[in-house]
């Protein structure tokens, strides 16, 4: 038979209470209640406990602060790093006194061989670009921006028409209407 995690409970609790329960009382509501607040006290006493251990970190001690040996190498590496520095510094500085650098170009590059033929192709390119353009230009639109706005007056006629309310036309213009239709 396997019980249920309550269960295992209350029958511990009922074996631990066996000893109160064999104590005679006048009143067992009474006696229920006093013992019922007397485990809420309890309980409540278990939930606020404090830790009796401190668990903060010792306070450091005024020697352990600053480390002495570490200061020195630290101090010791910086030394070195400015050293190297300068040494870099002054070679440059030589150099560029002393223009000792081989970085002249003294060959001139030979001209392209296809040089006229690359000319030729980007003119004969830009040519045909400009044809392009002007046939682009002078094609007729085939769409009649003029019948859009026709039909769109004859819409928002409908839409006035249909409307109970005053129709709010795109412009910000409200239109009053006249006739007594339902709008959608």
């Amino acid at each position: 038979v396997s019980l249920g995690f309550e269960s295992i409970i209350l029958y511990r609790f009922l074996r631990m209470d066996r000893a109160r329960r064999a104590i005679p009382v006048g009143n067992k509501a009474c006696h229920a209640r006093y013992v019922k607040k007397r485990q809420e006290a309890h309980k409540k006493k278990l939930n606020e406990i404090k830790c009796s251990i401190d668990m903060t970190e010792p306070k450091r001690m005024v020697h352990m602060k600053k480390n002495p040996k570490k200061a020195q190498m630290m101090e010791e590496r910086y030394a070195e790093i400015e050293r190297d520095n300068r040494l870099l510094l002054e070679k440059m500085s030589y150099i560029m006194r002393h223009s000792s650098l081989d970085n002249d170009n003294q060959f001139k590059y030979a001209h392209s061989l296809n040089r006229d033929q690359r000319k030729r192709e980007l003119q004969r390119i830009t040519r045909e670009n400009q044809h392009i353009l002007d046939r682009i230009q002078a094609a007729e639109p085939t769409y009649d921006h003029l019948a859009w706005e026709e039909h769109e007056k004859q819409h928002q006629e409908y839409m006035k028409n249909i409307c109970e309310l005053p129709v709010v036309i795109h412009s910000g213009i409200v239109e009053e209407d006249d006739d007594d239709g339902i709008c959608p």
